[in-house]
């Protein structure tokens, strides 16, 4: 029997209501607060752990958070922005900083990188909330000045000062233009790249004093506003991964970053970085985790929250009604194992649900399975022999094992492929995709490992 043609608008409207690639503003009608409406779904509301300490600090704040890409991560950050940003309370400017339009996040980054495009963008923040237009941030005062003096060497600043334009004092480069038009461009020219870098790491001294200053200078003007201070917030780091050839060279770049360079991440305002998972677990200073929505506990056993809550995010975008036509009258069973196969994770329930609405026939069983082991694929692709070991320590402990140095790039892997997921209870506790899991390899690994130990217990156990 052919199955039931869809609608064809019907299909496009629904499935682009399930971008997985779209981070919700919080007035967003598809945006649910699931820390509000289930606080046990996830077990820790990382905005109300980070927005009450700002809101108490009697000094700036430096906080460090991490979550899977499509978590929700950018959307709770948006949500703590949101809240710091209230009149009557923190009522601070919010900067925020997309690291992913800014900074080539595909290759080596540098604390230079950061730091320069948090004055940059900082510096057109303030010009936008003050009336004036953000691209003379480039063109003319304090931050103009900084940038030519990184940009250019003494022989390209006199060549600039032959143009007969308004000159700009630079310490140790003379007269620039004022007028210039120059772009930022940190993220699409890598020899830029370099001469900052290079340049800020050869006068690292003034560099930090001449940040300092004008951040401080910066924080007065958001005073003067009517503010009580500056949020800077530096998001999509996390999504520093690189490509199959660099990924290593990538996260070891931002591990130097955010360990060796972490006092020079320390800024004389309200900062929050966001850093990538694989990072997490190399570097000593905290670090706020995003947990997956809590489907099972670490026991195995069914936490009704956690299925609310992912019900919660269906309903935003698709109405039950619309369910039943995609998914026949079976919807309710189907949904639900498409939940659990998520393992809690946001981004592959919306993920799932976008695949599933793009399909021009009602959907039956043997299409259902069909879908699910194609998304599966995507997971198990990642994996080398090596992993299958280490995942089912993974399984069985419910943590992150790492035993040695070799086993380190595994454990990277792993979580730069989201085969891993994190959770919360009382305390944080790790388990394998529920996708993963299903591997006869996998499967077969977590039975021998299960054996060995059994041989091991005390008689009795």
């Amino acid at each position: 029997m052919t199955a039931k043609a869809i609608d064809w608008e019907l299909r496009q409207t629904y499935a682009n209501r399930c971008n997985p690639d779209e981070s919700l503003p919080p007035d967003d009608p598809r945006n649910v607060n699931i820390d509000e409406l289930n606080p046990d779904a996830r077990g820790v509301s990382v905005v109300d752990t980070i927005a009450e300490r700002v809101e108490i600090a009697g000094s700036p704040v430096c906080e460090f958070f991490s979550g899977l890409p499509g978590s929700g991560k950018s959307t709770e950050l948006r949500r703590l922005v949101a809240r710091l940003a209230v009149p009557g309370k923190a009522h601070l400017l919010p900067v925020i900083i997309d690291a992913e339009e800014t900074l080539d996040t595909a290759n080596l980054i540098d604390v230079a990188d950061i730091l320069v495009a948090i004055l940059y963008h900082t510096e057109r923040a303030l010009l936008c909330a003050e009336g004036s237009k953000p691209e003379a941030a480039l063109a003319e005062g304090r931050f103009a000045r900084l940038w030519h003096y990184l940009n250019y060497t003494e022989v390209e600043a006199k060549k600039v000062e032959a143009s007969g334009d308004a000159k700009l004092a630079i310490p140790d480069v003379g007269e620039v233009s004022g007028g210039l038009k120059v772009e930022f461009e940190l993220k699409s020219n890598p020899s830029l790249r370099k001469r900052v870098r290079d340049r800020v790491s050869a006068h690292m001294t003034y560099f930090r004093r001449e940040m300092k200053d004008m951040l401080r200078a910066m924080e007065d003007r958001a005073k003067q506003l009517g503010h009580r201070g500056l949020l800077i917030v530096v998001d999509s780091l996390e999504k520093l991964r690189g490509s199959s050839d660099n990924w290593v060279d990538v996260l070891r770049s931002a591990e130097h970053v955010f360990r060796g360079d972490a006092p020079y991440l320390q800024l004389p305002v309200h900062v929050i970085y966001t850093v990538p998972p694989a990072v997490v677990l190399r570097i000593s200073v905290r670090v706020h985790l995003l947990p997956m929505l809590k489907l099972f506990d670490r026991n195995g056993k069914r936490c009704e929250s956690g299925f609310d809550a992912a019900w919660q995010l269906v309903h935003q975008r698709v109405p039950n009604e619309v369910l039943e036509v995609f998914f026949g009258a079976e919807w309710v069973v189907r949904v639900n194992r498409l939940i659990t196969w998520s393992g809690g994770y946001p981004r592959e329930i919306v993920q799932l649900l976008q695949t599933f609405l793009s399909s021009s026939r009602q959907i039956d069983e043997a299409k259902f399975k069909r879908m699910l082991s194609l998304a599966a694929d995507q997971h198990r692709r990642t994996l080398p022999d090596s992993a299958f070991r280490w995942l089912a320590q993974v399984h069985l402990e419910k943590r992150l094992v790492i035993e040695n140095d070799d086993q380190r790039e595994t454990v990277d892997l792993m979580l730069q492929n989201n085969v891993v997921l994190r959770y919360q209870n009382d305390e944080a506790w790790a388990d394998v995709h529920p996708a993963v899991l299903e591997m006869p390899q996998v499967a077969a690994a977590i039975d021998e490992l299960r054996r060995e130990r059994k041989k091991h217990d005390p008689p009795g156990a």
